[in-house]
């Protein structure tokens, strides 16, 4: 009698398992790429891992050396325009100067108290450059007066003109200068001041340098 039910028992342990493992799903494994089989989980490229970060490569070290700054070039040794040159001052109104037309005209607030006038049209003024020992180009500042603007025509003796158009000070008794660059041949030469389209602003003086 006690065997019977112990046996009894033991059956329906065993049946109760085997039903168990009727309604229970097999676990699911992974297929192997870290992911699950319908390819849930895996990494889109395939790789089952980030890929790996890469090295960082230190910038290259700064050089010591500095960009050298390109030397100026080496003078060639040929003397400048003006060397050998010592500055010269001359008056228009000096007697060695030649004047065809032209007048002087005492004015007590120019250079040296006076200043060479109608200049234009047929009259001319020709300031004398003597005792230059080296030919070049030099810088000639001329000294004028004029009321108006007006155009003054200089040339080196037969050589083109350089025309200027004045307006000065826009007084008959306030000086004022220009610059320009002249080629002057060695010995004596003359430099022609003239107009022949209309007037011309007085000259007072003139510098080489």
């Amino acid at each position: 009698m006690t065997a019977w039910p112990r046996r009894l028992g033991w059956t329906a342990l065993a049946v109760g398992v085997g039903a168990t493992a009727l309604f229970v799903p097999p676990l699911v494994l992974p297929d192997g790429r870290g992911g699950l089989p319908d390819g849930r989980g895996v990494v889109p490229d395939g790789r089952s891992d980030p890929p790996a970060a890469a090295a960082s490569t230190p910038p290259p070290a700064p050089s010591s050396a500095l960009p050298r700054t390109a030397a100026p070039a080496s003078p060639t040794g040929k003397p400048s325009p003006a060397a050998g040159f010592a500055a010269i001052t001359l008056h228009a109104a000096d007697p060695a100067n030649l004047r065809s037309g032209a007048r002087v005209i005492e004015c007590p607030t120019c250079v040296g108290g006076s200043r060479v006038g109608y200049i234009g049209g047929p009259n001319t003024l020709a300031i004398r450059v003597a005792g230059v020992t080296t030919a070049g180009e030099r810088t000639m500042t001329v000294t004028y007066e004029t009321a108006e603007t007006r155009t003054l025509r200089v040339a080196v003796g037969d050589g083109p003109a350089q025309a200027l158009t004045l307006s000065g000070a826009r007084d008959w008794l306030i000086p004022a200068t220009v610059s320009i660059r002249v080629q002057l041949p060695t010995g004596t030469s003359w430099i022609r001041f003239f107009n022949d389209e209309g007037p011309a602003p007085d000259v007072n003086q003139i510098q080489l340098r």
